[in-house]
Formats: C-alpha cells, sequence, structure tokens
C-alpha cells in the first residue's frame, strides 16, 4: 500500500476520533449556566470596582448590582479579594461532570480548573464522575478502533476494485463512516441534559444528509450493475453501507426526537 494511501487511511481515523470523542461539543446544560453566571460575575465586580475602587468578596453587595444567576442550581463564591484582584469560582450545585470555572486575576484571568484544583471544590461525587469518566473514554476507544478498521477495510476494497464504475460504491461507502462515527458519539454521549447547540444540530444535520445521500448513490450503483456484474464482495460492501448509513440515520433521528422533541 502507497505512502499516500496509508497518510489518507491515518486522517480519517483521526477525523472519526475526534468526532466520537467531541466532549466539547456536548456540554452539559448546568455547566454552561455556571461558566455565564461567572462571566456575569465577573463584569459586575468591575462595575463595583469602578465605584468601590476596590473588589468584593461578599456576593450579597454585587446581588445589588442586578447580578442574576440560579442560586438553586449554581453555586458560585468569591474567594478572596482585594484592591487590585480577586479569585471567584463557579460550579454546578450538583456537578455531574465535576467541571469548575475560575476566574483569577493573578493567574491569567478566566480558565478552567485541572483536576487538582477540581478535587478542592467537587468531593462526594468526584470518584463517580471519574469513573463515570473512565467507562466514556473505554467506549470511545472501542469505537474508534472499530471505525478504523472499518477505514482500512474501505481502502482495501479501494486498492482491489478502484475505477470499472466501482467507484461511486466505494465512495458512497467512506461517505456513511462519517454519519456513523457522529451516531455512536451522540449515543454515547448526548443526554437530556446536553444543550442542543447549533454545533449539535449543525452536526446531526449534516450526518443525516450524508446517511442520505450515501444511500441514494449505492441505490444508483447497484442499478447500473447487475449481480452478474459486480464483484460479490463489492455488493458486500454495499449491503454493509446500506446498514451503516440506515442505522446512522436511525441513531441520530432518535436521539433529537428523544432529547429534543420541540
Amino acid at each position: 500500500m502507497k505512502l499516500f494511501s496509508i497518510i489518507r487511511i491515518l486522517l480519517l481515523i483521526v477525523f472519526l476520533f475526534s468526532v466520537t470523542a467531541c466532549s466539547p461539543i456536548f456540554e452539559n446544560n448546568y455547566d454552561v449556566l455556571a461558566r455565564q453566571a461567572l462571566f456575569d460575575l465577573m463584569k459586575v465586580q468591575e462595575v463595583y470596582r469602578i465605584k468601590h475602587n476596590k473588589y468584593t468578596k461578599e456576593l450579597a453587595q454585587l446581588l445589588k448590582y442586578d447580578l442574576k444567576y440560579h442560586s438553586g442550581i449554581v453555586y458560585i463564591e468569591i474567594i478572596s479579594a482585594g484592591r487590585d484582584d480577586y479569585r471567584a469560582i463557579s460550579l454546578p450545585a450538583e456537578s455531574a461532570t465535576a467541571r469548575v470555572f475560575v476566574y483569577d486575576t493573578s493567574n491569567g484571568g478566566f480558565y478552567e480548573a485541572d483536576e487538582v484544583e477540581v478535587s478542592k471544590y467537587v468531593l462526594g461525587s468526584l470518584n463517580f464522575i471519574r469513573s463515570e469518566k473512565e467507562k466514556q473514554k473505554t467506549n470511545t476507544l472501542l469505537i474508534t478502533t472499530l471505525l478504523g478498521f472499518l477505514v482500512i477495510m474501505g481502502f482495501r476494497f479501494t486498492y482491489s476494485y478502484k475505477g470499472e464504475g466501482n467507484n461511486s460504491a466505494l465512495v458512497s461507502y467512506f461517505i456513511s463512516l462519517l454519519p456513523l462515527g457522529w451516531a455512536v458519539a451522540a449515543l454515547n454521549i448526548l443526554t437530556s441534559d446536553i444543550v442542543f447547540s447549533s454545533k449539535i444540530k449543525t452536526f446531526s444535520l449534516t450526518a443525516i444528509t450524508l446517511s442520505l445521500a450515501s444511500i441514494f448513490i449505492t441505490s444508483r450503483w447497484l442499478k447500473q450493475k447487475t449481480p452478474l456484474i459486480a464483484p460479490t464482495p463489492l455488493l458486500g460492501l454495499a449491503g454493509c453501507t446500506f446498514f451503516t448509513s440506515i442505522t446512522s440515520l436511525g441513531v441520530v433521528a432518535y436521539t433529537l426526537y428523544k432529547y429534543y422533541p420541540s
């Protein structure tokens, strides 16, 4: 197999891995609220500093400046405050992801806490959250391995059967792998607590479109090729394309309907 083909395989595997492990796309609703609450606090602190020539450690004083957050959902604490600097944190009141957001003027401003810092604020549920993340990582690794095998199989078919009117079937197979990667990612990560962002909507609609396109291209190829002309292994590949496309289409449609019926 030529070096260029190997590079293409590796690039496609990396892309599929990035799809199945794209946790930044799947953001928990309460994490989004906590982060926004800290951003709001940062703005109000600047207003307070202009008026009083210092930052405040008392959250109650900032509420007077129209700081609004869901106190039963989001936990905010101003750890320290002085004339020129302050440190504040925010996180969901019942964190399900162990994400803690920090604003520290002496440490570069806004950032997300690492695991060492998180352990200071998320205690009882941290071990459970870690175990759940490990399960998710294991699922992602297994799924990516499977997708990598499918990619390699596709390139082997390309090497053996390219040309002779078979290219559309081969292209359709590779197209079907992209929505498959998104479908397994959605099935593995998506819950009712995940924010239905524009990214999720775009990826889901793209996956549905690609699945339909793959089905259409494969159907046209089968009409042009009779079983007597088409190689038997390639017919099997077309069947695999149909299966992955229909499965991906069903999974994406099901998850959208289940978690975002409106």
